[in-house]
């Protein structure tokens, strides 16, 4: 049965001071602003031509938006999430981590013949931070394909959003509830360790090696590459079918509510996903 997953459409961070996040991700990243409230906290970013970034900093008992309040969300804490951009850019996104003086380190998840180079740093939140090198003409395409920023656009030249990691304190349950509960298709799960990989799309596919397709990964509570960790209660948004998606949380009987934004559920785990209609 095809996934109703479509994509990934945005996230939520927890941070400490909104003021000093939106100078580091719009100064680092230029990143446009879309809306900032300040009663509640809140301001969105434009991560790309079909994705957000909400920074939240939780002053209040009210969430970042009205609509979610009975699911209680929350930014996510110390998130792992990772940005799309072009291998050819990946020298000159090292010479602005440079110039904005952000430690970073190299990984290279790939092999001698082909290379899958990551770039691995911290904000100043201890959310950690990849920026994934993708080949733009792979075939294992995304539903919304990522688009090189204009030239002489300021900020690391990042192209949306590729990944987000999540803990699961129960992992075995995890690895069965979100394919049944909401559709996300399991790609890949770690021989070594309990790490699993959903292929955010219809079907499940490998991932790396350039691929630009966007991924969820979800493990244990545990430290992964470049000491980065899994984000807790996170708020993750994802483009899918939504009436089959919200099939499936009915029967699982999970707390969920839904409106012209979309639908929310909130997993046992404390993580609130919200389901939207993909734009045309």
């Amino acid at each position: 049965m095809s996934s109703p997953i479509v994509d990934l459409a945005g996230l939520t961070l927890e941070v400490n001071h909104l003021g000093r996040a939106l100078t580091f991700y719009q100064s680092l990243f230029g990143l446009p602003l879309v809306t900032r409230n300040e009663e509640r906290g809140s301001a969105t970013l434009q991560a790309g031509p079909h994705q957000t970034l909400t920074l939240w900093k939780p002053t209040t008992r009210h969430p970042m938006t009205a609509w979610l309040e009975p699911l209680h969300p929350r930014g996510a804490a110390h998130l792992h999430y990772a940005w799309q951009v072009l291998s050819s850019d990946l020298d000159r996104c090292q010479e602005l981590l440079d110039a904005h003086g952000v430690n970073w380190q190299q990984i290279d998840l790939g092999t001698p013949e082909r290379p899958d180079l990551g770039l691995y740093f911290f904000d100043p939140f201890g959310h950690g931070l990849e920026l994934r090198s993708i080949d733009p003409a792979d075939p294992r395409a995304s539903r919304y394909p990522p688009r090189p920023r204009p030239p002489g656009e300021p900020g690391l030249p990042v192209m949306g959003l590729r990944e987000v990691a999540l803990a699961f304190g129960d992992y075995p349950a995890m690895t069965r509830r979100l394919p049944r509960a909401y559709g996300f298709v399991l790609a890949k799960e770690q021989d070594d360790r309990d790490f699993a990989q959903f292929t955010l799309g219809p079907e499940a596919q490998d991932d790396g090696n350039g691929t630009p397709r966007r991924w969820l990964y979800a493990w244990d509570p545990q430290v992964g590459l470049a000491d980065m960790m899994g984000g807790d209660h996170a708020l993750v948004e994802f483009y899918a079918d939504v009436p089959a998606v919200l099939e499936r949380v009915r029967q699982e009987g999970l707390p969920w509510v839904q409106g012209e934004e979309g639908l929310a559920v909130r997993d046992p785990e404390g993580h609130v996903f919200v389901f939207r209609n993909g734009p045309a």
